[in-house]
């Protein structure tokens, strides 16, 4: 090993005898070492041996990130081990099974060449049949050619805020045939056709979590979303992902109720509970400071996974107006086997709130005789 000044570091006895121990561990087990490490510590045993290069080459998981990298120096230094790591004619020749990679440092946006760098790795990383890809990027544009990609199982992107932004997808294709998990936080998209084509390029796509989804336009036209068919789980947001898009979804988390909705034809409540026939949990978080619906309607019909599913069923920010009470009581009153309804009544002031909506829930009818009422005030 060497020191700072380039000399080479003489080993202690104790240390010789701990790599000499190492050794003689077969390569799997020290491959499964290694990709415990964050991947520049992984590459720092290369000086051990010949073999050490040779093992961090093999590896199939790579956790990377720019921690550290404050100056020209270490910006050059991380640039070249990335290039070794996803360049290097060994790790081509080896499947890829996971990447993540976090980008946070400012030099990503002084650094001309530094984005055309890190299309470069991940070109690499598709060709390596990728499976996993985990994005934490802060400072660094995405090109949206990563949106195609045959052996892709996850994608997890996080953290492209509105000051970098997705690229245009109008001259590109989406194709993640095999895609079945999509994580997406705070993105900015240039346009919401963009995303929508994204989600419509994932037809395998069983588990969907969306949250703080940007774009400068609004939502799309209901004719042009269709839905997911083997969604199984989402999280969504109704300004992201219409209603229509995942209404035979088996379990579903939906944001951000109680805004006024811009297409009230794609995201009305009739869709999800008409086709979503495994509902047992239904949990509302509704927007806070958000326009509630003065006069909610009740359906026309009770869909069957209220009558005959829902169990639990709770809403937080409850506000004690007539929308809200109406959309309890209907619950109460509809779901046989609802074993516990909790509201949390929100306490900031709104002209609509009366006490009477608040109080006349506990003397409402309820069609289960075992339904339990909780109320709570914060």
């Amino acid at each position: 090993m060497k020191n700072k000044s380039g000399k080479r570091k003489r080993l202690l006895p104790s240390q010789s005898a701990t790599v000499d121990t190492l050794n003689d561990f077969p390569d799997e087990i020290l491959t499964h070492i290694l990709s415990l490490l964050p991947c520049k510590d992984a590459f720092r045993t290369t000086v051990l041996s010949k073999r050490w290069v040779s093992l961090c080459h093999s590896l199939s998981t790579l956790n990377i990130n720019d921690e550290g990298v404050n100056n020209s120096e270490d910006w050059i230094y991380f640039r070249r081990l990335m290039d070794k790591v996803m360049l290097s004619p060994l790790a081509q020749r080896l499947t890829l099974k996971s990447l993540s990679l976090s980008c946070w440092s400012e030099l990503w946006e002084e650094e001309a060449d530094g984005c055309l760098s890190f299309d470069n790795w991940l070109e690499a990383a598709k060709l390596r049949g990728m499976e996993r890809l985990y994005l934490h990027l802060l400072n660094v544009p995405l090109a949206p050619t990563i949106f195609c990609c045959k052996t892709l199982l996850r994608l997890y992107l996080t953290n492209l805020t509105t000051s970098i932004s997705v690229g245009s997808m109008v001259h590109c294709s989406v194709d993640l045939p095999l895609l079945e998990t999509l994580f997406v936080f705070n993105i900015f998209f240039e346009d919401t056709k963009d995303f929508t084509k994204l989600l419509l390029g994932c037809p395998k796509l069983e588990y969907l979590a969306i949250d703080r989804v940007n774009a400068n336009a609004g939502v799309p036209e209901g004719g042009y979303f269709k839905h997911l068919s083997k969604l199984i789980l989402a999280c969504i947001s109704l300004f992201n992902v219409p209603f229509k898009a995942v209404y035979n979804v088996k379990y579903l988390t939906v944001c951000e109720i109680g805004k006024s909705l811009p297409n009230k034809e794609i995201n009305s409540f009739d869709t999800v509970f008409e086709n979503l026939t495994k509902l047992q949990t239904l949990n509302i978080a509704k927007a806070k400071n958000s326009t509630t619906i003065e006069h909610w309607e009740y359906p026309d019909h009770v869909p069957e996974c209220v009558s005959s599913h829902l169990t639990k069923f709770e809403v937080i920010d409850y506000e004690a107006c007539e929308a809200d009470f109406r959309f309890a009581t209907y619950i109460l009153q509809n779901a046989r086997l609802l074993q516990v309804m909790t509201i949390h009544h929100t306490l900031h002031p709104n002209p609509m709130e009366s006490p009477q909506f608040l109080e006349n829930l506990s003397s409402c009818p309820r069609m289960s005789p075992t339904c339990k009422l909780n109320l709570s005030s914060s």
